[in-house]
């Protein structure tokens, strides 16, 4: 078996159906004997460990356990991984077949990248989870927010500053209550250290948007992610302005689903903006 071209980690607390149609999505990839596919199972039951095994995907698959927390899990597979490019699929994403031979194309012909970043969409083509930036460009301080997510990043696996490239006390999973912002945190890393990652939206990575199902639950979530970026903000030192702004589209559009009936999501709005505030001044300590 040749060596692998990329390293795919995914951290999961058990989420098997969804975690199969990402595998049937690398099995399908056109350089799927290339992908070296890592799960990294945090839950008891191990059923996606169980999907992986028996995937009989063709390129070499290792399972992997470690404590919850989806910075921890995703540390502990890049501790395995061997190829020369690692991303961090969510267990609900999935890729087109060309997906992942693109990226290694990209980063084989520009050598001076240290990763590359594409677009999430919906199945039917719609931008998933943010607002995409539509052209290609260099990801910066000032577009992160619009132009990667964890599900889309490719990095060199030379590039990352350690075998353990994330902050384990923010995202899913962590002890308190950051709960979003580990991967935009690692990107900043990099560029502070003087990298470059291209943003090419033609790379296209499926996700469901799940602001088109909201429950209470959202509520919650929304702010433990709010809390995860303004903690972001306040380590980087990112810009205030830009913090300003998106905190009043978060007023704004919370009014706005107010008066249109849409009251779950008008709140969930709120709690994101009050979650940033708390993360922001180091409340969430």
């Amino acid at each position: 078996m040749t060596s692998p071209r990329i390293s795919l980690v995914c951290s999961t607390i058990g989420r098997p159906r969804e975690f199969g149609r990402l595998l049937d999505s690398v099995a399908n990839s056109t350089i799927a004997e290339d992908v070296e596919f890592i799960v990294v199972d945090q839950s008891d039951e191990q059923e996606c460990a169980a999907v992986l095994t028996s995937a009989g995907l063709p390129g070499p698959v290792h399972a992997a356990r470690s404590p919850r927390g989806v910075s921890t899990g995703r540390n502990a597979g890049t501790q395995v991984v061997t190829a020369p490019v690692v991303a961090y699929p969510d267990d609900n994403c999935w890729y087109k077949p060309d997906t992942l031979e693109a990226v290694t194309r990209i980063l084989d012909e520009q050598p001076e990248l240290a990763g590359v970043s594409g677009m999430q969409v919906t199945e039917d083509g719609q931008p998933s989870m943010q607002r995409w930036l539509r052209r290609p460009t260099t990801v910066t301080r000032l577009n992160f927010p619009r132009t990667s997510i964890s599900s889309t990043l490719f990095f060199r696996t030379e590039a990352l500053p350690s075998r353990a490239p994330f902050d384990e006390s923010i995202g899913v999973g962590a002890p308190g209550l950051r709960g979003a912002g580990e991967d935009s945190d690692l990107v900043l890393r990099l560029i502070a250290a003087g990298h470059s990652l291209s943003y090419e939206p033609s790379v296209q990575i499926l996700q469901d948007d799940d602001r088109h199902a909201i429950t209470e639950a959202f509520v919650d979530k929304m702010f433990k992610y709010g809390v995860g970026n303004g903690h972001l903000w306040r380590r980087h030192r990112l810009s205030l302005a830009q913090f300003g702004y998106h905190g009043a589209r978060k007023v704004v559009g919370s009014a706005v689903r107010d008066v249109r009936g849409d009251r779950v999501h008008a709140r969930a709005d709120l709690a994101y903006l009050r979650g940033e505030l708390v993360g922001y001044f180091g409340r969430d300590r």
